[in-house]
């Protein structure tokens, strides 16, 4: 089943694809190539690939076994990290003997056709069994991972930076105090070349219960070599409330941006039990660089004007966009928001038009979002429904969204939104990007009519990540910009007025 709708230029489809699960995406010239978790003929889990082209059309279909395992699986979109023709995804095999999770890299190539490397495993002190969930490649010969270990009692959470060979440049290891367990979540750069690390603590407050009866979102700061700087809880201990998942990204007044739930609440005791909070709300808070909380606030007065409330917030991933703007997914909702934590608009994603109730239960889960080529953006994920009205037998698999600018499935939603969206003042003047496609480097001419104050030009890949600043001289009416170290791919080159957002081209790079 998939719907597919075109209105000027730009694609917006729902598609189902075979797997359990999609968790990331790569935009190629002609179409998309999902990567998520599927079953084998022996239900074990296995990578699976989809290939969908750009009006949301499912072509090809394929899984690959890594060796050494009869199953592996992906934890987070960061498993997967594109860097030139090199498709690095990290992934956690089960090994032939069913009974050790080991954490594993797997170079493909371009189309993922092919297992080029698969040598690199990662082994604990103890020798202890390990779960992968970032990969991460910033740079030519560098690779981050985030990963966990059993060390026999409790789990430790892992950073550490290998070369492409597999070679351990430096190691770190992280752990929560008490009957604890540390989960990583993402990887993100800070601003003076060090690292964000995003964890959940899987607590245990009471003897007896699980391990994971209040989980906690933790944000770790490191050096560039991962020695742990600062560690805070931006939403505490959380009790009677749990935290969860943490997302955020850095802001261009030097600080962070990040964004929580208070998602499940303790109603007893004996026995401890967890249920969704029906006061569940997004707490934001600007984080400056030495850990210290500036501001907290939430938005749930915006989140009831915008008519997309809900009875839990799960933060999946936070992107930033050409307009230094911020995308935020949750499960089943869209945020795009300002640097100060304000909404631009906001998003119930529902694109079958289902009905939940007792008689027909179904989920979409959001697990990850790109911006395309085009201005929109792609999301991945699974859906999920219990048998019903609707599906008469229980359904598990994933799925990729294509949306507009806007974040619409449905033609012109933004028309209708509750607030009007104030466009920037338009660019009068001449910004210009060759040659395009480009190689090594790219010419940026640019002109303007009105008075301006401090030029800049910001570069961002796909996925909003900053790869290049640079300050202009209001004289000099070009500048030559190395694309040197850059992969191959898709880039947004934005003029900047101090703040203010000029105009934004696109370009791209060939190898």
């Amino acid at each position: 089943m998939f719907n597919v709708c075109s209105i000027n230029a730009q694609e917006r489809f729902f598609t189902f694809i075979e797997g359990w699960t999609s968790m990331a995406m790569i935009e190629y010239d002609e179409h998309y190539t999902v990567l998520g978790t599927g079953l084998n003929q022996y239900n074990a889990n296995n990578l699976q690939f989809n290939e969908v082209s750009k009006s949301g059309q499912a072509l090809n279909a394929w899984q690959i076994s890594i060796p050494d395992g009869i199953g592996s699986d992906i934890g987070t979109q960061q498993s997967l990290s594109s860097y030139g023709n090199s498709k690095i995804v990290g992934v956690t095999i089960i090994t032939e003997q069913g009974s050790l999770a080991k954490s594993k890299r797997v170079i493909f190539n371009r189309d993922f056709s092919q297992v080029l490397d698969s040598s690199w495993t990662y082994i604990p002190p103890q020798n202890e069994q390990s779960d992968l969930f970032i990969t991460y490649q910033n740079q030519t010969n560098k690779i981050l991972h985030g990963l966990h270990y059993y060390t026999g009692t409790k789990v430790n959470s892992v950073l550490l930076e290998t070369d492409t060979l597999g070679n351990t440049i430096w190691e770190k290891s992280f752990a929560c105090e008490g009957n604890c367990w540390m989960e990583p979540r993402h990887i993100i750069p800070a601003h003076d070349g060090g690292y964000i690390f995003t964890n959940t603590e899987q607590r245990r407050l009471f003897e007896g219960f699980s391990i994971d009866d209040h989980d906690v979102a933790t944000i770790i700061k490191t050096d560039s070599l991962g020695v742990e700087q600062w560690r805070i809880r931006p939403g505490g201990l959380g009790l009677p409330y749990t935290s969860d998942y943490i997302i955020l990204q850095p802001t261009d007044d030097g600080n962070y941006l990040c964004v929580w739930s208070d998602i499940f609440w303790r109603q007893h005791e004996n026995p401890v039990t967890y249920n969704l909070n029906p006061d569940a709300t997004m707490w934001f808070a600007k984080i400056a660089p030495d850990g210290t909380k500036i501001w907290e606030k939430n938005i749930q007065a915006s989140i009831d004007r915008w008519d997309v409330d809900g009875s839990a917030y799960i933060m999946e991933q936070m992107i930033r966009t050409p307009d230094d703007n911020f995308v935020i997914i949750t499960s089943n909702k869209l945020f795009k928001i300002n640097q100060e934590a304000e909404i631009i608009w906001a998003r119930n994603i529902n694109p079958l038009n289902l009905e939940f109730s007792y008689e027909q239960i179904f989920y979409y889960k959001m697990k990850g979002i790109s911006q395309t080529s085009d201005g929109g953006f792609i999301a991945t994920g699974e859906f999920v429904a219990e048998p019903g009205t609707e599906f008469p037998e229980y359904i598990q698999t994933g799925f990729v969204l294509k949306l507009d600018e806007y974040g619409c499935y449905e033609a012109d939603c933004h028309l209708e939104d509750p607030v009007s969206t104030v466009s920037p003042e338009a660019f009068t003047g001449r910004f210009s990007v060759y040659p395009n496609p480009a190689k090594d480097y790219i010419t940026v001419e640019y002109d303007a009519v009105k008075k301006l104050e401090s030029l800049s030009v910001v570069i961002s890949d796909l996925n909003g990540r900053q790869v290049h600043h640079e300050k202009l001289t209001l004289q000099q009416a070009e500048v030559i910009i190395s694309t040197d170290g850059l992969p191959a791919g898709q880039y947004f080159i934005t003029l900047h007025n101090n703040d203010e957002v000029l105009t934004t081209e696109k370009f791209i790079l060939v190898e």
